[in-house]
């Protein structure tokens, strides 16, 4: 006896639908591209924010031998990224947060 499709089921088929589509050409989908953050990029950002590696690791909590690794080619996940990115945009808001979180552990 087969159970009754569920909603997921449906949902999992028709995406499995639409990924065979765009792959024969007959369908575009919205995609978006995001470029891997080099090292000097990396390094850019750190400077711009800090004065030295140890103050970096003060403010933003990301231990300096990790910075360090990003700073010599070590690939950087889709967090990390995203991370430096905000750290770049508006460094106090990362600070703030992260003090905020500390005062609610206190």
């Amino acid at each position: 006896m087969t159970k009754p499709r569920t909603e997921v089921s449906r949902d999992i088929e028709a995406g499995l639908r639409e990924a065979i589509a765009h792959r024969r050409g007959d369908m575009a989908l919205e995609s978006r591209r995001v470029d891997a953050m080099g090292p000097a990029r990396v390094r850019e950002i750190r400077k711009s924010v800090a004065r030295s590696m140890r103050e970096f690791e003060r403010r933003f909590r990301i231990p300096a031998r990790t910075v360090e690794g990003w700073e010599q080619g070590r690939k950087l996940g889709a967090a990390d990224r995203v991370l430096l990115t905000v750290i770049a945009a508006n460094p106090e808001a990362v600070e703030r947060a992260l003090d905020d979180q500390a005062a609610e552990r206190d």
